[in-house]
């Protein structure tokens, strides 16, 4: 079964905005298990990095936050998506490191902007 792995960290780089954000989640990124390989989709502000990782085992996530500096990473099944919806019909924010990693993994609360409160939405519960 395929799932991805939300992770937060401390790094990211300086802009203006990190010193209204938490300093340990700075950035958001995700990590997604397909049953063969760990794929990395990466936000960046004027792309996103999409990467075929070296890991080939579901049991290399503890290796694999260990060496990106993770703060923190929450599992996301897919059983709660309602694909037949928008997400999103209309979008008013910019489109950071966090909008990019709602709408893959499918989260339509407009109200959650920084990646702190991504991670307290998702700790909660979708």
């Amino acid at each position: 079964m395929s799932y991805y792995v939300v992770c937060f960290t401390a790094q990211a780089a300086p802009r203006w905005w990190t010193k209204i954000l938490h300093p340990n989640a700075l950035h958001v990124f995700a990590l997604k298990w397909t049953g063969k390989h760990w794929v990395m989709v990466y936000p960046r502000i004027a792309y996103t990095e999409v990467q075929v990782l070296d890991y080939k085992n579901e049991s290399d996530l503890p290796t694999i936050v260990s060496k990106m500096e993770i703060e923190g990473a929450l599992r996301i099944d897919f059983d709660h998506l309602d694909t037949d919806c928008i997400r999103v019909p209309w979008l008013f924010t910019p489109w950071t490191c966090v909008e990019q990693v709602k709408a893959l993994i499918g989260v339509r609360s407009f109200w959650v902007l920084t990646p702190r409160q991504l991670w307290r939405y998702l700790k909660r519960g979708l």
